[in-house]
């Protein structure tokens, strides 16, 4: 029979101190990260423990601190946006010596659930992480289990939109205000007259302040749409009801890349006969025919932005926050899906 390969285990404390010549209650010392010891024995000691390979045993640090260096990320990657965002998180958290612990109730198409919803904050909480980010369109159902980590004293941040449900948590936003007025200007400035807005869902926060900030620079039609089918059908309904208009504006990519669907079925060119703008820059938005104008929200600033303040907020843990909100620059990303009339 094969044999089995050994298991390595880590180096103990003996042989830290034998390889430093030092004594093992120093080696512990060196190892806790305690003061008072000469720096020439902290540098052998280090030396040694790298030497033999020795890796920190965070559970125990943990225990002894009250500490688990972990963040709870309650964030799935939908699409290129809240990739862009995780890859932030990440990058900040982990150079900051600490790890994300992602975790989330429901995939893209997939229902959610309140009792899985619970569960998954419960498994965050066993870990003990040390405070939580939380993707917006999930808050909503997050806000009826929020006491679960506002009672721990667990800071919290949230990214794109506020919860209000009694605690002060911190939030950070696109300036989807802005954004909307950004692209509005612009509709006018090609000429267009007739225009029509294919809105996201009103009991979402991003939505209702791109709608109101769109509808306060240009007198348009306003369409409210979900974020799942059936979508084209109401985008097909609206276009087929209203052949003068010249320009859509898509509070997402995603619906953008509705209209362009409808469009086609429609015998519509884009930009000749309609021209469309979108919101938030995805990845596919410029591979569409022809490559979409949007808003880019610097998806990947924000996530690392969100990190740093829950940074702050945990070392400050003392001090409650006051539910600060942040709102980061977008920027209009002009492609040839509009044209000047």
């Amino acid at each position: 029979m094969p044999q089995m390969e050994p298991t390595r285990k880590d180096p103990s404390q003996n042989a830290i101190a034998k390889r430093a010549g030092v004594a093992r209650t120093t080696v512990s010392l060196v190892l806790r990260g305690g003061e008072g010891l000469r720096p020439e024995t902290v540098r052998r000691v280090q030396k040694a423990a790298e030497e033999l390979g020795y890796r920190p045993n965070m559970l125990v640090q943990g225990i002894r601190t009250g500490k688990s260096r972990m963040v709870g990320v309650m964030i799935p990657p939908y699409d290129s946006h809240w990739s862009q965002i995780l890859y932030g998180i990440h990058d900040e958290l982990s150079e900051n010596d600490y790890a994300p612990l992602l975790l989330w109730s429901a995939h893209r198409d997939e229902e959610m659930d309140e009792a899985r919803e619970l569960k998954q904050v419960h498994r965050l909480l066993d870990h003990r992480i040390d405070g939580v980010i939380l993707w917006p369109y999930f808050a909503q159902m997050y806000a009826g289990h929020i006491q679960e980590f506002s009672s721990r004293n667990l800071p919290v941040v949230t990214i794109d939109c506020r919860i209000d449900c009694g605690i002060k948590a911190n939030a950070v936003l696109s300036d989807d205000r802005a954004g909307a007025q950004a692209v509005a200007q612009y509709l006018v400035r090609r000429g267009h007259k007739k225009i029509i807005h294919f809105c996201g869902p009103d009991s979402e926060e991003w939505a209702r302040m791109r709608r109101e900030s769109f509808s306060a620079e240009v007198d348009c039609l306003t369409v409210e749409v979900p974020l799942k089918p059936p979508r084209i059908r109401m985008i097909r309904e609206a276009l087929e009801a209203n052949p003068e208009i010249t320009a859509v504006f898509a509070s997402t990519d995603h619906i953008a890349e509705d209209v362009y669907q409808v469009a086609a079925e429609m015998k519509l060119r884009i930009p000749e006969d309609l021209s469309v703008a979108g919101y938030s820059d995805l990845e596919f938005a410029r591979y569409l025919s022809p490559p979409l104008t949007t808003v880019h929200t610097h998806p990947y600033a924000m996530g690392r932005r969100a990190a740093a303040i829950l940074l702050g907020r945990m070392i400050d843990v003392e001090t409650p926050s006051s539910g600060e909100v942040e709102s980061q620059p977008v920027e209009l990303i002009e492609r040839q899906s509009t044209r000047r009339l």
